[in-house]
């Protein structure tokens, strides 16, 4: 979350900017965002949207590998 006041257009703007991009070319990245190199399983880069935007690689990691490592129950019958 940003705020309630004009801060919040800057940041739709870079948003907008990146789907405009990635439906044109299928590439998110514009002049107004740090280069967003494309997705793979093994950098997972990620770009987070704010008032400065950043690109950084599996930003969520930790979680990401809890929530791998959790047993699901068995299912009954």
């Amino acid at each position: 979350m940003v705020g309630k006041g004009p801060e919040r257009q800057p940041l739709a703007d870079k948003m907008s900017a990146s789907w405009v991009a990635f439906a044109r070319s299928g590439n998110p990245n514009h002049k107004r965002i740090p280069n967003w190199a494309p997705f793979d399983t093994q950098q997972r880069a990620t770009m987070i949207f704010n008032n400065e935007c950043k690109a950084v690689n599996d930003p969520y990691r930790d979680e990401r590998l809890a929530r791998a490592n959790l047993k699901m129950p068995e299912a009954t019958a």
